[in-house]
Protein backbone atom coordinates (compact mmCIF):
# COMPACT_ATOMS: atom_id res chain seq x y z
CA UNK A 1 0.00 0.00 0.00
CA UNK A 2 1.25 3.64 -0.89
CA UNK A 3 0.82 6.69 0.81
CA UNK A 4 1.55 10.28 -0.12
CA UNK A 5 3.57 12.32 2.54
CA UNK A 6 2.68 16.13 1.25
CA UNK A 7 6.30 17.95 2.42
CA UNK A 8 6.72 20.04 5.32
CA UNK A 9 10.15 20.67 7.15
CA UNK A 10 9.66 17.91 9.62
CA UNK A 11 10.90 15.44 6.98
CA UNK A 12 13.78 17.33 5.97
CA UNK A 13 15.96 14.56 6.98
CA UNK A 14 14.41 11.59 6.01
CA UNK A 15 14.01 13.03 2.58
CA UNK A 16 17.83 13.91 1.89
CA UNK A 17 18.94 10.46 3.71
CA UNK A 18 16.73 8.94 0.80
CA UNK A 19 17.75 10.83 -2.09
CA UNK A 20 21.14 10.79 -1.44
CA UNK A 21 21.69 7.13 -0.19
CA UNK A 22 18.54 5.63 -1.21
CA UNK A 23 17.78 6.67 -4.26
CA UNK A 24 18.90 5.17 -8.04
CA UNK A 25 19.06 9.36 -9.32
CA UNK A 26 19.00 11.51 -6.40
CA UNK A 27 20.96 14.13 -6.60
CA UNK A 28 22.26 17.18 -3.89
CA UNK A 29 20.12 19.10 -6.02
CA UNK A 30 17.45 17.47 -4.85
CA UNK A 31 17.88 17.45 -0.87
CA UNK A 32 16.37 19.91 0.87
CA UNK A 33 19.20 21.43 2.27
CA UNK A 34 19.90 22.33 -0.93
CA UNK A 35 16.30 23.45 -2.05
CA UNK A 36 15.83 25.71 1.01
CA UNK A 37 18.15 27.93 0.43
CA UNK A 38 15.38 29.29 -1.70
CA UNK A 39 12.78 32.25 0.62
CA UNK A 40 10.06 30.57 1.27
CA UNK A 41 7.83 32.97 -1.00
CA UNK A 42 9.76 32.65 -4.00
CA UNK A 43 7.99 29.34 -4.90
CA UNK A 44 4.64 27.58 -3.54
CA UNK A 45 6.06 24.39 -2.68
CA UNK A 46 4.17 21.06 -3.31
CA UNK A 47 6.53 18.53 -3.46
CA UNK A 48 5.49 15.48 -1.59
CA UNK A 49 6.82 11.58 -0.95
CA UNK A 50 5.60 7.98 -1.34
CA UNK A 51 5.97 5.68 1.19
CA UNK A 52 5.11 2.00 1.57
CA UNK A 53 4.52 0.47 4.98
CA UNK A 54 6.62 3.58 6.36
CA UNK A 55 9.56 3.26 3.99
CA UNK A 56 10.10 6.41 1.31
CA UNK A 57 10.22 4.46 -2.46
CA UNK A 58 9.91 7.98 -4.02
CA UNK A 59 10.35 11.73 -4.02
CA UNK A 60 8.63 14.59 -6.16
CA UNK A 61 10.65 18.12 -5.19
CA UNK A 62 8.12 20.52 -7.01
CA UNK A 63 5.87 23.63 -6.77
CA UNK A 64 2.61 24.94 -7.99
CA UNK A 65 2.28 27.53 -10.18
CA UNK A 66 0.23 30.33 -10.57
CA UNK A 67 -2.00 29.06 -13.26
CA UNK A 68 -1.97 25.83 -11.26
CA UNK A 69 0.52 23.83 -12.73
CA UNK A 70 2.53 21.59 -11.34
CA UNK A 71 6.17 21.41 -12.32
CA UNK A 72 9.45 19.82 -11.20
CA UNK A 73 11.07 22.45 -8.25
CA UNK A 74 12.05 25.80 -10.69
CA UNK A 75 14.61 25.67 -7.84
CA UNK A 76 16.89 22.76 -9.18
CA UNK A 77 18.55 21.89 -12.20
CA UNK A 78 16.37 18.21 -11.72
CA UNK A 79 13.33 17.60 -10.20
CA UNK A 80 11.96 14.15 -9.65
CA UNK A 81 10.60 11.37 -9.79
CA UNK A 82 13.73 10.35 -7.79
CA UNK A 83 13.31 6.61 -7.03
CA UNK A 84 14.12 3.89 -4.56
CA UNK A 85 16.98 1.50 -5.08
CA UNK A 86 15.01 -1.29 -4.18
CA UNK A 87 11.65 -0.39 -5.97
CA UNK A 88 13.64 0.45 -9.45
CA UNK A 89 11.71 -2.13 -11.45
CA UNK A 90 8.99 -1.69 -14.12
CA UNK A 91 5.60 -3.21 -11.61
CA UNK A 92 6.65 -0.81 -8.87
CA UNK A 93 7.78 1.94 -11.02
CA UNK A 94 4.27 2.32 -12.62
CA UNK A 95 2.50 1.48 -8.99
CA UNK A 96 4.37 4.91 -7.84
CA UNK A 97 3.07 6.97 -10.87
CA UNK A 98 -0.63 5.84 -10.52
CA UNK A 99 0.02 6.93 -6.66
CA UNK A 100 1.88 10.31 -8.02
CA UNK A 101 -1.09 11.13 -10.56
CA UNK A 102 -3.71 10.25 -8.49
CA UNK A 103 -2.54 12.54 -6.05
CA UNK A 104 -1.43 15.32 -8.08
CA UNK A 105 -4.69 15.34 -10.40
CA UNK A 106 -6.53 16.83 -7.06
CA UNK A 107 -3.71 19.67 -6.74
CA UNK A 108 -2.58 20.76 -10.49
CA UNK A 109 -4.01 20.56 -13.90
CA UNK A 110 -0.91 19.59 -15.52
CA UNK A 111 2.37 17.91 -14.34
CA UNK A 112 6.28 18.60 -15.54
CA UNK A 113 8.71 16.09 -14.42
CA UNK A 114 12.49 16.83 -15.10
CA UNK A 115 13.90 13.67 -14.02
CA UNK A 116 17.91 13.47 -13.17
CA UNK A 117 19.90 12.42 -16.84
CA UNK A 118 21.04 9.59 -16.98
CA UNK A 119 25.31 11.43 -16.79
CA UNK A 120 24.21 12.29 -12.86
CA UNK A 121 22.30 8.86 -11.97
CA UNK A 122 23.99 5.71 -10.40
CA UNK A 123 21.51 3.29 -12.78
CA UNK A 124 20.52 4.31 -16.23
CA UNK A 125 17.19 6.19 -15.93
CA UNK A 126 16.13 4.35 -19.20
CA UNK A 127 13.13 2.82 -17.04
CA UNK A 128 12.08 6.30 -15.81
CA UNK A 129 11.53 7.71 -19.19
CA UNK A 130 9.83 4.64 -20.87
CA UNK A 131 7.16 4.53 -18.30
CA UNK A 132 6.55 8.35 -18.35
CA UNK A 133 6.77 8.33 -22.43
CA UNK A 134 4.35 5.62 -22.31
CA UNK A 135 1.85 7.46 -19.98
CA UNK A 136 1.19 9.78 -22.33
CA UNK A 137 3.77 12.22 -21.51
CA UNK A 138 5.34 14.41 -24.20
CA UNK A 139 9.09 14.43 -24.13
CA UNK A 140 11.08 17.18 -24.63
CA UNK A 141 14.89 17.36 -24.00
CA UNK A 142 17.61 19.66 -23.93
CA UNK A 143 20.93 19.27 -25.44
CA UNK A 144 23.91 19.32 -22.87
CA UNK A 145 27.33 17.89 -23.27
CA UNK A 146 30.10 16.27 -21.51
CA UNK A 147 33.54 15.69 -22.10
CA UNK A 148 35.16 12.30 -20.68
CA UNK A 149 38.63 12.31 -18.67
CA UNK A 150 41.14 10.33 -17.29
CA UNK A 151 43.21 11.16 -14.62
CA UNK A 152 46.85 10.33 -16.47
CA UNK A 153 45.79 12.40 -19.41
CA UNK A 154 45.67 16.21 -20.22
CA UNK A 155 42.25 16.94 -21.63
CA UNK A 156 43.70 19.43 -23.96
CA UNK A 157 44.94 16.73 -26.48
CA UNK A 158 41.35 15.51 -26.59
CA UNK A 159 40.48 19.38 -27.93
CA UNK A 160 40.25 19.94 -31.61
CA UNK A 161 43.35 22.08 -33.01
CA UNK A 162 41.78 25.71 -33.58
CA UNK A 163 41.42 25.28 -29.33
CA UNK A 164 44.29 23.94 -28.43
CA UNK A 165 45.49 26.56 -30.88
CA UNK A 166 43.26 29.35 -29.19
CA UNK A 167 43.92 28.01 -25.62
CA UNK A 168 48.34 28.34 -26.25
CA UNK A 169 47.66 31.79 -26.58
CA UNK A 170 47.63 32.36 -22.90
CA UNK A 171 50.21 30.30 -21.84
CA UNK A 172 52.72 33.49 -22.30
CA UNK A 173 50.56 35.26 -19.34
CA UNK A 174 51.52 33.09 -16.48
CA UNK A 175 48.04 33.27 -15.27
CA UNK A 176 47.75 31.86 -11.84
CA UNK A 177 44.46 29.28 -11.35
CA UNK A 178 43.49 28.49 -7.93
CA UNK A 179 40.67 28.67 -5.19
CA UNK A 180 38.12 31.60 -5.00
CA UNK A 181 38.51 33.61 -2.08
CA UNK A 182 35.40 35.51 -0.30
CA UNK A 183 36.43 38.50 -1.00
CA UNK A 184 37.21 37.47 -4.58
CA UNK A 185 33.50 36.40 -4.84
CA UNK A 186 31.91 39.98 -5.41
CA UNK A 187 34.38 40.72 -8.63
CA UNK A 188 33.24 37.22 -9.67
CA UNK A 189 29.64 38.01 -9.32
CA UNK A 190 29.89 41.39 -11.05
CA UNK A 191 31.39 39.97 -13.71
CA UNK A 192 28.70 36.92 -14.14
CA UNK A 193 26.13 39.50 -13.90
CA UNK A 194 27.32 41.32 -17.25
CA UNK A 195 27.92 37.89 -18.76
CA UNK A 196 24.41 37.20 -18.04
CA UNK A 197 23.41 40.41 -19.24
CA UNK A 198 24.30 40.17 -22.71
CA UNK A 199 21.39 37.35 -22.95
CA UNK A 200 18.93 39.99 -20.88
CA UNK A 201 18.85 37.32 -18.05
CA UNK A 202 20.17 37.51 -14.68
CA UNK A 203 22.12 34.70 -12.54
CA UNK A 204 19.42 33.27 -10.63
CA UNK A 205 21.56 32.84 -7.19
CA UNK A 206 21.95 36.20 -5.78
CA UNK A 207 26.10 37.09 -4.23
CA UNK A 208 24.30 35.79 -0.43
CA UNK A 209 22.93 32.62 -1.69
CA UNK A 210 26.35 31.78 -3.34
CA UNK A 211 28.03 32.30 -0.50
CA UNK A 212 25.40 30.41 1.48
CA UNK A 213 25.28 27.41 -0.95
CA UNK A 214 29.86 27.80 -0.56
CA UNK A 215 29.83 27.79 3.55
CA UNK A 216 26.70 25.91 4.58
CA UNK A 217 24.22 24.06 2.79
CA UNK A 218 26.39 22.12 -0.35
CA UNK A 219 29.87 23.10 0.79
CA UNK A 220 31.34 19.63 0.02
CA UNK A 221 29.88 19.70 -3.79
CA UNK A 222 30.42 23.32 -4.86
CA UNK A 223 33.43 25.02 -6.04
CA UNK A 224 34.68 28.45 -6.75
CA UNK A 225 37.71 28.83 -9.00
CA UNK A 226 39.06 31.81 -10.41
CA UNK A 227 42.13 32.83 -13.17
CA UNK A 228 44.23 35.73 -12.35
CA UNK A 229 46.76 37.28 -14.48
CA UNK A 230 48.99 39.10 -11.86
CA UNK A 231 46.25 41.29 -10.21
CA UNK A 232 43.66 41.28 -13.00
CA UNK A 233 40.69 38.90 -12.76
CA UNK A 234 40.85 36.95 -16.20
CA UNK A 235 37.57 34.44 -15.22
CA UNK A 236 36.15 32.71 -12.95
CA UNK A 237 33.88 29.67 -12.80
CA UNK A 238 31.21 28.19 -10.00
CA UNK A 239 31.34 24.16 -10.06
CA UNK A 240 29.28 21.24 -9.12
CA UNK A 241 30.60 18.08 -7.95
CA UNK A 242 28.44 14.84 -8.26
CA UNK A 243 30.64 12.44 -6.32
CA UNK A 244 28.02 9.79 -6.62
CA UNK A 245 28.48 10.09 -10.31
CA UNK A 246 31.92 10.87 -10.35
CA UNK A 247 31.25 14.10 -12.58
CA UNK A 248 31.96 17.74 -12.20
CA UNK A 249 29.81 20.11 -13.62
CA UNK A 250 29.93 23.40 -14.83
CA UNK A 251 27.35 25.41 -13.54
CA UNK A 252 28.29 29.45 -13.36
CA UNK A 253 31.06 30.94 -16.02
CA UNK A 254 32.38 34.22 -15.90
CA UNK A 255 35.39 35.73 -17.97
CA UNK A 256 36.28 39.34 -18.22
CA UNK A 257 35.30 40.15 -21.86
CA UNK A 258 38.11 43.24 -21.62
CA UNK A 259 40.95 40.66 -22.15
CA UNK A 260 41.67 40.25 -25.98
CA UNK A 261 45.04 39.25 -25.74
CA UNK A 262 43.80 35.76 -25.26
CA UNK A 263 40.71 34.04 -24.81
CA UNK A 264 39.66 34.15 -21.29
CA UNK A 265 37.01 31.21 -21.44
CA UNK A 266 39.24 28.76 -23.32
CA UNK A 267 41.95 29.41 -20.55
CA UNK A 268 39.50 29.02 -17.58
CA UNK A 269 37.88 25.76 -18.87
CA UNK A 270 41.24 24.07 -19.98
CA UNK A 271 42.29 24.55 -16.43
CA UNK A 272 38.79 23.35 -14.59
CA UNK A 273 39.38 20.23 -16.68
CA UNK A 274 42.87 19.12 -15.73
CA UNK A 275 41.87 19.75 -12.68
CA UNK A 276 38.87 17.68 -12.73
CA UNK A 277 41.23 15.07 -14.12
CA UNK A 278 43.70 14.92 -11.60
CA UNK A 279 40.79 14.72 -8.84
CA UNK A 280 39.79 11.65 -10.54
CA UNK A 281 36.68 12.63 -12.14
CA UNK A 282 35.64 10.45 -15.35
CA UNK A 283 33.13 13.09 -16.87
CA UNK A 284 33.15 16.92 -17.11
CA UNK A 285 29.59 18.13 -17.86
CA UNK A 286 29.43 21.70 -19.42
CA UNK A 287 25.72 22.32 -18.86
CA UNK A 288 22.69 22.56 -21.53
CA UNK A 289 23.28 24.63 -24.89
CA UNK A 290 19.31 25.47 -25.98
CA UNK A 291 16.94 27.55 -24.85
CA UNK A 292 13.34 27.47 -23.66
CA UNK A 293 12.62 24.22 -22.73
CA UNK A 294 15.36 22.83 -25.72
CA UNK A 295 13.17 24.67 -29.13
CA UNK A 296 16.27 26.77 -29.60
CA UNK A 297 19.98 25.35 -29.42
CA UNK A 298 22.73 27.69 -29.54
CA UNK A 299 24.92 25.85 -32.08
CA UNK A 300 27.99 28.27 -31.55
CA UNK A 301 27.71 27.62 -27.94
CA UNK A 302 27.40 24.08 -28.28
CA UNK A 303 29.96 24.04 -31.28
CA UNK A 304 32.51 25.44 -28.77
CA UNK A 305 32.44 22.97 -26.35
CA UNK A 306 32.57 20.49 -28.98
CA UNK A 307 36.22 22.15 -29.85
CA UNK A 308 36.46 21.32 -26.21
CA UNK A 309 36.25 17.85 -26.90
CA UNK A 310 32.33 17.62 -25.48
CA UNK A 311 30.06 15.05 -26.68
CA UNK A 312 25.62 15.49 -26.69
CA UNK A 313 23.98 14.62 -23.41
CA UNK A 314 20.39 15.20 -23.24
CA UNK A 315 17.92 16.30 -20.30
CA UNK A 316 14.67 15.04 -21.00
CA UNK A 317 11.13 16.84 -19.66
CA UNK A 318 7.97 15.42 -19.47
CA UNK A 319 4.72 17.14 -19.74
CA UNK A 320 1.07 15.61 -18.91
CA UNK A 321 -2.27 17.15 -19.02
CA UNK A 322 -3.90 15.76 -15.73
Amino acid sequence: MLEILPYNETLDKRWDRFVMQESVNGTFLQTRRFLNYHPSDRFTDASFLIESSGTIVAAFPGNILSDGKWISHQGSTFGGPVISKHFYSAERLIHIMDEAENYLKGICSSAMMRPTSSLFSTESTALIEYILEHRGYRRQTELSAVCTLEKDADPLDNCEKTCRSVFRKSIPYELEYRDMTDSEMPVFYDYLCQSKAKYNVKPVHTLDELLDLRHNRISEEVKFKALWMKNTFVAGMMLFDFAQANVRHAQYIAPNDEIKSFHPTTAMYVNVMREAAKDGFSRFSWGISTENRGEYLNLPLFKFKESLGAKASLNPIYTKEL
